[in-house]
């Protein structure tokens, strides 16, 4: 005869396992400081990419404003400018994604907590047969 909770309790972890437990299982691979870390710095790279970009469109844009102003410019005035622009870029980015890979990885241990909550509940429906 079947038992109806157990089959409840059954389908419920085998929906989590095929929707969010197959991405908190990679999750759960990492230690937190590990995934983090990784996550900040793939955070890094992209920041430093996006404004490799956009600083070349703004040359590009303004390109011939750009080559008038090179003779006349302070070269040494103008790099410490835009190095403050990419480390603010790079400190506001890797700030927000320290946040929210941390919560990521806080809501993925509470998820897996409950699911192996459940199996341990459905070992002691086990048992009890």
């Amino acid at each position: 005869m079947l038992n109806e909770e157990r089959v409840i309790l059954m389908t419920r972890m085998a929906a989590y396992q095929q929707h969010e437990g197959k991405k908190n299982n990679a999750i759960n691979t990492y230690f937190r400081s590990d995934y983090v870390g990784f996550q900040v710095l793939k955070s890094i790279l992209s920041a430093t990419i996006v404004y490799l970009i956009l600083v070349a469109a703004y040359v590009m844009y303004h390109f011939s404003d750009v080559l008038q102003d090179v003779y006349n410019t302070d070269i040494m005035a103008t790099a410490k400018k835009y190095l403050v622009y990419y480390i603010a870029l790079v400190v506001v980015y890797s700030v927000i994604s320290f946040i929210i890979y941390s919560i990521r990885y806080r809501k993925m241990r509470g998820s897996m907590r409950a699911y192996y909550g459940c199996l341990k509940k459905l070992g002691r429906m086990y048992e009890k047969e």
